[in-house]
């Protein structure tokens, strides 16, 4: 026994060991790993907050028992993991916490918001888990939309050092780096004096032990003011669309530039621009290959037609980031995980219907203009998607 419990510290040592400082450093400053409000399984008592514990389970067992929830097979889990690791779009490992305040296994319960709660300051929002974001796609719902976990897991299978093995939520997220953003402020939209955190990590990178890949948008070159060179403008913050000005993603009356907002177009392009293109199990169709280059959509580089919206009505060819319209989970609009709040205001995008599209189009387009937009003969049905989808450079 002594011999054994000799060769795991070894092995744990050496796991550090080849992790450099940089990594085993970063764990401690995650959500995850943080000493005061990470990690804490309520049946793992025995170990302090942030321990490895509270996920992975060395021998299955803690006192000579072990621990909810009990798992009937007499197999180990995958990374050791105390529960199975993906099972469908709402049995999934990440899940047996991030299910709310109540109902999870974590002490205390576990809040995290949507994108518009925390960076468009949308505090009307009542969703509360990511659970829920995930609720909102197939098969649980048909009126609202999620990313399909079992796609995620197809797509990355094979690629970047994943496996068939691997969580679908870590294809974004290093569950050992990751930070919340804004830190231990589960009820809190961002604000420029909120301590900032940099949840998400380059697929590409997954596994990589340079510093500079485990997570992304934390450094020089990785935010959206730096998106090769061209002109990013926040948008409108709800509740801040008349003076002051308040802006995404912290609320900031000044900085407007994307010096604050991580690079999510090359974040999200990392998979959705990706050839060739794959077919995906929900009513979405195929993964679609986005080019936000200068060739292809008006909403990346190539230069737009005019009739913007506020504060888009500077002669400046802008490219938005790809959370200014899409929420990065689930949304209970239905398809294409559009916000419920866009630009300072909110949007109805309850079917692919004109007045959906109008209400998210309307925040940041003049689309009421007689030309050039909907002046044929169906100028009142025609949906805006009809011409100006993702992949069209029109």
């Amino acid at each position: 026994m002594n011999k054994m419990k000799t060769i795991f510290l070894c092995l744990v040592f050496l796991m550090f060991l080849v992790g450099g400082v940089s990594y085993a450093g970063t764990y401690l400053d995650s959500a995850h790993g943080n000493s005061t409000h990470g990690v804490n399984r309520i049946s793992t008592t025995q170990y302090a907050t942030g321990h490895c514990g509270h996920c992975h389970e060395q021998h299955a067992s803690i006192g000579g028992s072990q621990p909810d929830p009990k798992d009937s097979t007499p197999v180990p889990d995958n990374y050791l993991l105390f529960d199975a690791n993906h099972t469908s779009q709402t049995v999934n490992f990440c899940f047996d916490c991030h299910r709310g305040p109540t109902g999870g296994y974590q002490t205390g319960g576990l809040i995290n918001r949507s994108y518009s709660y925390r960076a468009g300051g949308w505090t009307s929002d009542t969703l509360d888990d990511i659970l829920e974001a995930f609720t909102y796609g197939p098969p649980t719902s048909i009126t609202s939309s999620s990313h399909s976990l079992d796609d995620i897991s197809t797509f990355i299978n094979g690629k970047w050092g994943y496996t068939a093995n691997s969580n679908p939520c870590a294809a974004c997220h290093n569950p050992h780096v990751a930070q919340g953003d804004p830190e231990n402020l589960q009820n809190s939209a961002k604000t420029t004096i909120t301590t900032r955190g940099w949840p998400v990590t380059l697929p590409s990178k997954h596994g990589s032990l340079v510093a500079a890949d485990i997570l992304w948008g934390d450094g020089s070159g990785e935010k959206m003011s730096d998106y090769a060179g061209y002109t990013y403008q926040a948008p409108y913050r709800s509740g801040g669309t008349t003076v002051p000005y308040k802006y995404e993603p912290d609320g900031s009356e000044t900085t407007t530039d994307g010096s604050n907002l991580t690079d999510y177009v090359t974040f999200c392009t990392g998979c959705h621009h990706y050839s060739p293109i794959l077919p995906v199990s929900t009513r979405l169709g195929n993964l679609r290959d986005i080019n936000w280059g200068a060739t292809g959509d008006y909403h990346g580089k190539k230069d737009g037609v005019g009739g913007e919206e506020a504060p888009y009505t500077a002669a400046t060819n802008y490219v938005l980031a790809c959370t200014d319209c899409h929420e990065p989970h689930g949304s209970p609009n239905y398809c294409y995980l559009i916000r419920k709040e866009v630009n300072g205001g909110t949007t109805d995008f309850s079917g692919d219907t004109r007045a959906a599209w109008d209400s998210l189009c309307d925040r940041c387009h003049t689309t009421k203009l007689a030309t050039p937009y909907c002046t044929g003969d169906n100028s009142g049905t025609l949906l805006c998607s009809g011409c100006h989808s993702h992949g069209s450079n029109f």
